[in-house]
């Protein structure tokens, strides 16, 4: 009976040292293990316990893997990198979810759109001490293609239908780039216009519509604004289409742009009963300068039935203008006035999107002897789904 007793009390410590060991056993990837109830309690999942040069990688490559999942253990320098993205992600992509949100059913991280594309160049002023005035514009120019964008990166490719109906060559040239958060916008451009014919409708007291050859444009510049009211407004919503405004929300808008504006009109190509209305023998006028200034503005859009949106964006700006010895009236320093004005109906319908957006941008020089205002207007026309 006492050697039972014996070989009973033994078994039951070896059982009791069996269950600690395995108790110390660190767990695989975020496999919970359960031992028998009466071997004691389940042992639960501790993430400092993971091995986390496999368990962060699995979590990665998984199906459903967010980067905002605070329950993952990176190495030193990625978690660094991690916590670098949520930060910037919070602070510069925010928004009060009562008034803007993610579109589309889900979180649809891709884009395609099909896009026309027109624009417009247009010149007015005054020369010779503002006695002569004349007007000016180009053909539309009609741009056709897709875009497609996704994770911060985008594709598009257009065609010029006008001139490939008229079996022409391309002759404009247009680089946009554009960068949206909840805080600020920022958009550079390059456009050159250096071979089109445009028509001339007015010079003096002559009026009508006669083709101008003589007339070439190169610009370049960059806008950056910072939206004020950037939890409830969403300028990306209207011109972007990759947030939803709710409810109705406006915002003041206030930045720095920088420009470089090179416009040069040969009057000597003009017919010789048309040199007749110009104020002085002078023929060749170019107005090539470069400015730097501050801009301030408001921009509101107006929700005005469900999944519809019409925005309105005003952003006047003003600064130190710099005229480049060739120019018309030399090397002077001046002031620099240009106004920047958008306008987008946006119809939202589940994953698709149809809108129309006009953008205008003008620029205003003014001098003792001469003004000339000269702008660039789009028109775009879009149809988009989201996946």
């Amino acid at each position: 009976m006492l050697r039972m007793r014996l070989v009973t009390l033994v078994l039951l410590m070896w059982l009791g040292w069996t269950a600690t060991a395995a108790a110390d056993v660190n767990c695989e990837g975020d496999t919970l293990v359960d031992l028998p109830s009466q071997l004691g309690d389940t042992i639960r999942f501790q993430p400092d316990t993971v091995n986390t040069t496999s368990y962060w990688k699995d979590r990665v490559f998984r199906h459903g893997w967010n980067i905002n999942d605070t329950t993952i253990v990176y190495p030193k320098f990625l978690d660094f990198c991690v916590k670098g993205y949520r930060w910037a992600n919070h602070t510069f992509n925010y928004y009060d979810t009562a008034y803007v949100v993610n579109p589309g059913r889900g979180k649809k991280k891709f884009k395609v759109m099909l896009k026309n594309s027109n624009w417009l160049d247009f010149y007015s002023g005054h020369l010779g001490k503002w006695e002569t005035p004349v007007q000016l514009n180009s053909d539309v120019t009609s741009l056709f293609g897709f875009h497609i964008s996704g994770m911060g990166l985008s594709f598009t490719y257009m065609i010029n239908a006008r001139d490939l109906l008229a079996g022409k060559f391309i002759r404009n040239r247009r680089l946009q780039f554009s960068f949206t958060t909840s805080r600020i916008f920022i958009e550079a451009y390059y456009r050159k216009n250096d071979q089109s014919t445009v028509h001339l409708h007015s010079i003096g007291r002559w009026t009508g519509d006669e083709i101008f050859s003589g007339l070439k444009r190169e610009g370049y510049g960059l806008d950056a604004y910072y939206i004020f009211n950037h939890t409830h407004y969403s300028q990306a919503a209207a011109y972007c289409f990759s947030k939803y405004q709710k409810r109705s929300a406006g915002s003041l808008l206030a930045g720095i742009y920088l420009s470089h504006q090179d416009v040069v009109m040969d009057m000597s190509t003009i017919s010789a009963e048309l040199k007749k209305h110009l104020p002085d023998a002078v023929t060749d006028y170019r107005f090539r300068y470069r400015d730097f200034g501050f801009m301030i503005g408001y921009g509101y859009s107006w929700v005005f039935h469900h999944g519809w949106l019409y925005n309105v964006t005003v952003v006047p700006s003003i600064g130190y203008r710099h005229s480049f010895p060739n120019s018309i009236d030399g090397k002077k320093s001046l002031l620099s006035t240009n106004l920047n004005g958008r306008m987008a109906l946006v119809r939202t319908a589940g994953n698709f999107f149809y809108a129309f957006n006009f953008n205008h941008e003008g620029h205003w020089y003014t001098s003792t002897n001469h003004s000339f205002y000269n702008s660039y207007s789009n028109f775009d026309l879009t149809v988009g789904f989201r996946f």
